[in-house]
């Protein structure tokens, strides 16, 4: 026990033992600092790059080019860490070759668990390059025909993505549980909505009043890529008709299309006298009586 002490301690009582650790540690720092400048470099080199002729892209190419500017910069950060953690070992006299090699045989065992968060990052691999839906897209997210998440896009990264819906609440899915997807924000969209009519009222009328008024919605409002359509008469019975139309809406506009519409299409009617449904009151007469 002795012994061991000695040789434990002895290194400690010399000078050249501090100046090797002292010349270990700022070669760290420069390893670390190296590292935060390659970094800081790359992500506006690569921010750049992705912002080359911004004013000529379309929103959904501007988009698409901050989603794959993170992606890029987060592998580039990834990979430069690595180096540095792997020059500190080695510095140390840590074989790294050996780590890489016994982490390889743990990895293939882990692996057959891991099957799931494989096929996450495969996915999240697709969703990202294919542009299947970008970061601030409306999207509805199925699974097997069930929806699952619907709202405005987060993040998305390779493993997972962050959805938040228009009540807050925030889902975080895996990639792989990602099978149908709708986007609201790829293309101009044309969301149908219904205006249910008093039944007294004349139909010629209501379309000759929608005819004359709907176009001027286009001009009033930028949202409308086109003056919505009137289809007509939808059904009817003794309480109400129901007449349907299209909003044409810019991508992502589908439900602020739809509120804007049936607004302005009851604000119109207000105004010139016609009239919406009203519940009926009917009253039973005494059996007795």
């Amino acid at each position: 026990m002795k012994q061991l002490f000695i040789k434990f301690v002895e290194p400690l009582t010399k000078i050249e033992f501090y100046q090797n650790l002292l010349a270990n540690i700022l070669i760290i720092i420069a390893y670390i600092l190296l590292g935060m400048i390659v970094i800081a470099i790359s992500r506006k080199v690569v921010t750049k790059f992705f912002k080359v002729n911004e004013k000529k892209k379309t929103r959904y190419k501007i988009k698409r080019s901050e989603t794959l500017s993170t992606l890029v910069q987060n592998l580039i950060s990834y990979v430069v860490w690595f180096i540095v953690l792997t020059s500190v070992l080695s510095r140390f006299g840590i074989s790294v070759s050996a780590i890489l090699a016994g982490a390889g045989v743990v990895g293939l065992a882990v692996g057959f668990g891991a099957q799931t968060v494989v096929k996450d990052i495969i996915t999240g691999f697709f969703v990202i390059f294919e542009g299947q839906f970008d970061v601030s897209d409306y999207v509805q997210i199925n699974s097997s025909g069930v929806t699952i998440a619907e709202g405005t896009v987060q993040t998305i990264g390779l493993r997972s993505t962050r959805i938040q819906s228009d009540t807050g609440e925030v889902y975080t899915l895996p990639n792989g549980t990602i099978s149908e997807i709708v986007n609201y924000s790829k293309t101009d969209v044309s969301p149908l909505i219904a205006i249910p009519i008093s039944p007294n009222e004349d139909y010629d009328v209501i379309e000759k009043e929608l005819k004359a008024f709907l176009p001027t919605l286009k001009d009033k409002y930028d949202m409308f890529v086109a003056a919505p359509d009137l289809l007509g008469l939808d059904s009817i019975d003794g309480n109400e008709m129901v007449i349907k139309l299209l909003a044409h809406v810019k991508p992502g506009m589908h439900f602020p299309g739809q509120r804007l519409l049936r607004k302005e299409i009851i604000s119109y009617f207000n105004d010139v006298g016609i009239h919406t449904p009203k519940p009926t009151l009917v009253k039973l007469e005494d059996e007795e009586k």
